[in-house]
């Protein structure tokens, strides 16, 4: 199974949530929209799968970015997030960052994650907080924030979807992981989210390419952010996910920079390098 992130990885992002991105505690189909004083709908164990699914917290994106199911992530409650586990234990003793945490056996439904030294990650209504918070945990699992205890976590285990060897991040196939994920995501393609630029990636590249006037806001817009990252301005408009004639010209400006057909398509030679 292809891990979507490292354990630290995981941990910054769930960081993230907290730190930098407006949300409220809401349980119901809303998820991951915005509600009227613009602040993200989450609740403990979709923000979880949302991360998972892509979730960026972009205006622009129907669920900020997360795709229901993609990435090869389950759709699992609380407590059925055990099923998606290695390691599962009752033991606090041998925690390790980026673990699945639930109060499986007890009358509470939440879950949330191992941060490390003592933190959890986790969406709440506790303490009367009602949104993204970081509480801590005791070696018996008991939780509690500033010193007031509530409830325990029962159980602990490594989720499929999380490597927790921290191998070190390779940036291009991070690079290629994101033009797959927006691949699957704008066409429906189903790549492995491996990191490797092969075959079907090239092929969904030149399947799906991008050319003056392409309606596909979303791969659009990886295009330029990549390209603004190059270095190659889109123009006033910036990312806005209309491939206009500043986005022609900066596609060109780059093809003629990397040896490649200055045709302005940007299909699977041209993806290749926007990658690299």
């Amino acid at each position: 199974m292809a891990k979507v992130f490292t354990s630290r990885e995981f941990v910054d992002k769930c960081k993230w949530l907290v730190n930098s991105v407006p949300n409220v505690y809401y349980s119901g189909d809303k998820w991951c929209t915005l509600n009227d004083t613009g602040r993200w709908r989450l609740d403990c164990v979709i923000s979880i799968k949302s991360l998972l699914w892509g979730f960026r917290a972009d205006k622009n994106l129907y669920h900020g970015g997360a795709v229901y199911k993609s990435n090869g992530v389950a759709d699992f409650t609380c407590n059925g997030g055990l099923d998606y586990c290695t390691g599962v234990s009752t033991n606090f003793n041998n925690l390790v960052a980026g673990e699945y945490l639930c109060m499986k056996g007890t009358s509470a439904n939440h879950s949330g994650i191992y941060l490390g030294n003592g933190k959890v990650f986790e969406c709440t209504t506790g303490w009367g907080t009602r949104r993204c918070i970081i509480s801590d945990i005791d070696s018996n699992g008991n939780r509690s924030l500033n010193g007031v205890r509530n409830l325990r976590w029962t159980y602990h285990g490594k989720l499929n979807y999380i490597n927790y060897n921290d191998t070190p991040v390779d940036p291009h196939k991070e690079r290629v992981k994101e033009l797959q994920r927006v691949l699957n995501e704008q066409y429906n393609c189903g790549l492995a989210v491996d990191g490797s630029f092969g075959n079907l990636t090239y092929r969904a590249c030149m399947n799906n390419y991008l050319y003056l006037g392409k309606k596909a806001p979303i791969h659009i817009r990886w295009l330029q952010r990549r390209l603004i990252e190059l270095g190659y301005s889109c123009g006033s408009c910036g990312v806005d996910g209309s491939f206009g004639y500043d986005t022609l010209e900066a596609v060109k400006r780059f093809q003629r920079d990397r040896g490649l057909a200055v045709d302005g398509h940007v299909g699977g030679d041209t993806s290749r390098k926007l990658v690299e």
